[in-house]
């Protein structure tokens, strides 16, 4: 065992979680989000890979942060998670929406590895971890342009955006996690784009992280 939580008080947890949002969820799903947790743990007393090494912290900010926005994510197929780090929100995801073909990608390479460590031991399908930079992958030989992009990881709307519009399929959706409502990268956004030659429509979802109720949101961009 490398957490302090049996997997009893973890599925307590993660359906007490999930309960505010229209979410479906099996108990082998909850499964095999606590052995990504248990290697999240284990790997991050070696290699940094996360601040958050509480396991009641862990399924609260990590996994349900990656799961509440999920019915605004549909329809999903082919899935890109940029700057993914321990895996989130993508392999949440992947685990909610066992279809969906996804690829992970971030420029740190112990954190692919890791990812590739729990695409392994949860035995995932139509996965994928690469390390490289969300710039470049325009760039690979075997690029195809992805549905749904989704993002944790930049604090700046308009850097994500401007690189991951060029990845999007013609009728794909970005969207990115944030804190409070972005009211000022909102702004900057429309002031940035309004001038394109495709146009695009930002949306914002708000929610509460429950439990800690945390003010959370996120920012869907979308090709018209």
């Amino acid at each position: 065992m490398t957490m302090n939580y049996n997997f009893q008080q973890w599925e307590n947890i993660i359906r007490n979680g999930i309960a505010p949002f229209d979410i479906f969820i099996t108990e082998q799903q909850i499964r095999l989000f606590y052995q990504h947790a248990e290697a999240l743990v284990q790997w991050t007393r070696k290699v940094n890979l996360t601040a958050i090494t509480d396991p009641r912290e862990i399924a609260i900010k990590h996994f349900i942060d990656s799961l509440g926005p999920a019915p605004y994510l549909n329809p999903m197929n082919k899935v890109l998670d940029v700057g993914s780090g321990g895996g989130f929100p993508g392999i949440p995801l992947k685990v909610l929406y066992p279809f969906i073909d996804l690829t992970l990608v971030d420029a740190v390479r112990k954190k692919i590895s890791f990812m590739q460590h729990v695409i392994r031991k949860l035995k995932l399908k139509e996965s994928k971890a690469i390390h490289t930079r969300v710039e470049h992958l325009l760039h690979h030989d075997d690029f195809k342009p992805f549905d749904t992009i989704v993002c944790r990881a930049f604090s700046d709307l308009s850097f994500i955006i401007i690189h991951a519009l060029p990845l999007l399929s013609e009728d794909g959706k970005l969207v990115v996690w944030k804190g409070r409502v972005p009211e000022t990268e909102i702004i900057e956004f429309r002031k940035k784009f309004r001038e394109k030659a495709s146009p695009l429509t930002i949306e914002v979802q708000s929610y509460r992280l429950p439990i800690f109720d945390a003010e959370r949101s996120i920012v869907i961009i979308s090709k018209i």
